[in-house]
C-alpha cells in the first residue's frame, strides 16, 4: 500500500514544526505528504500558500512526493498557478502531485478574492484547461467566460511530462464525475463510510471506463482521519475531544455535509463518526480498519490525516510515529501498490 500523510498543522505547532514533520515523514517511510489550501479564519497552519510550503519541503527532502489537496483553482489566475506549480516540480526534481479543488470551505474567501462562489464551477474548469495548456504547449491563447489570455509562452515547464499527476478532491458526486470525464486521479472518502466508499470506487472506475480512460492507470486515494495510541482506551481518551472540536468548529464544509447526512448537529457524536469514518485506536485496531478500507475500495492508495489543528503537536507526532512503526508495515505487507 502507498501511504501519504495529509499534513495539517497541530495545536501549538509552528511552520518550522510542519517542515520538520515533513522531513520525519520521509524518514519514516511515507510515500507522500499532501497539503491543503485554506484562507483567513481557516488558514492557521493550513497553508494559504501550499505551493510555497511545498517548495520549503522540497528543499529539505530527497524522495518523498509533495501533493496538494487541493489548490483552489477558482480563487486565482491560472497562469500564476501553472507557474508556481511548475516551479515546485522543478525544485523538487519531479515530485509534485498536483491536486485541485473547485471552491473554498465557505464563501468568505470567494468574497475577499472577488470570485463569486456561484461562478466557481465554470472558473474551475476553465482554469484547469489553461494550466494544462501552459504546461504542454510552446505557446497558446485562451478565450473563456472568465479568463482571456493573449498568445503567451509559460515558463518554467514541469519536470514530469506531459505534466505532474493531476488529482481532483472529489468530495461530491459532481467532482467525482468530473474526475471520471477528465481521466484524473481522485482523492475521496474523508467522511464516507465503508459502503459509500465501495460505491464511490465502483462509480469512479466505471465512469473512467465509460469516458474512454483506463481505470488501471488512474489512482483512487482514500482519505481517512487516523489517530494511533498504545491501545484503544488511550486513543479514545486523547482524541475524542480534539476531533469533536475539529468537526464542529474548524471544518464547516464537512460539518454541513454531515448534518445533511445525519440530520442534526447534535448527531455528530464521536461514536457515530468513529463508526463511520474516523479511525482511532491501538495499532492492531487501526491496521484492521484500514484493511477494511482497502478491501472495500480495492485501492492500494491511502491518504491518512494524522495531524490535526485541534490536537497537541506532541500527540500528533507520537501518533504518526506509531502509525509508521506498527501500522504501515502491516498494510504494506497486505497490499502491494497498483
Amino acid at each position: 500500500m502507498a501511504v501519504g500523510n495529509f499534513l495539517m498543522g497541530a495545536r501549538g505547532a509552528t511552520y518550522e514544526d510542519v517542515l520538520d514533520e515533513a522531513v520525519r515523514c520521509e524518514d519514516l517511510g511515507f510515500d507522500a505528504v499532501v497539503l491543503a489550501e485554506r484562507h483567513f479564519r481557516h488558514a492557521p497552519l493550513l497553508y494559504p500558500s501550499p505551493l510555497a510550503v511545498g517548495a520549503a519541503i522540497a528543499a529539505r527532502t530527497e524522495r518523498i512526493r509533495i501533493g496538494t489537496a487541493g489548490r483552489i483553482l477558482s480563487l486565482d489566475h491560472p497562469i500564476h498557478v501553472a507557474e508556481d506549480a511548475a516551479t515546485l516540480d522543478v525544485l523538487s526534481e519531479g515530485r509534485l502531485d498536483f491536486g485541485i479543488t473547485r471552491a473554498s470551505l465557505d464563501g468568505e474567501a470567494h468574497a475577499a478574492f472577488d470570485s463569486p462562489l456561484a461562478e466557481s464551477q465554470r472558473r474551475f474548469g476553465e482554469a484547469l484547461e489553461v494550466i494544462r495548456l501552459a504546461w504542454t504547449e510552446d505557446s497558446f491563447s485562451y478565450a473563456g467566460d472568465h479568463f482571456s489570455i493573449p498568445e503567451v509562452s509559460v515558463f518554467p515547464r514541469p519536470v514530469q511530462q506531459p505534466h505532474p499527476p493531476l488529482y481532483v478532491v472529489a468530495v461530491s458526486e459532481q467532482r467525482l464525475a468530473f474526475a471520471c470525464a477528465e481521466g484524473i486521479n481522485a482523492y475521496v472518502g474523508a467522511i464516507r463510510n465503508l459502503s459509500e466508499l465501495a460505491d464511490t470506487a465502483a462509480t469512479y472506475r466505471s465512469g473512467l471506463a465509460a469516458a474512454g480512460h483506463d481505470p488501471a492507470e488512474r489512482k483512487l486515494s482514500v482519505n481517512r482521519f487516523v489517530y494511533v495510541a498504545e491501545d484503544d482506551e488511550r486513543a479514545r481518551s486523547d482524541f475524542e475531544r480534539p476531533f469533536l472540536e475539529l468537526m464542529h468548529e474548524r471544518a464547516p464544509d464537512l460539518k454541513a455535509a454531515l448534518v445533511s447526512k445525519y440530520g442534526r448537529p447534535e448527531d455528530l457524536t464521536f461514536e457515530r463518526m468513529e463508526r463511520d469514518f474516523c479511525i482511532c485506536g491501538g495499532p492492531d485496531t487501526v491496521a484492521a480498519r484500514l484493511r477494511e478500507v482497502a478491501e472495500s475500495t480495492e485501492s492500494p492508495h491511502l491518504l491518512a490525516t494524522l495531524n490535526f489543528v485541534t490536537l497537541d503537536k506532541d500527540l500528533s507526532r507520537r501518533s504518526t510515529e506509531l502509525f509508521a512503526a506498527e501500522v504501515m508495515p502491516a498494510l504494506v505487507a497486505d497490499v502491494a501498490p497498483a
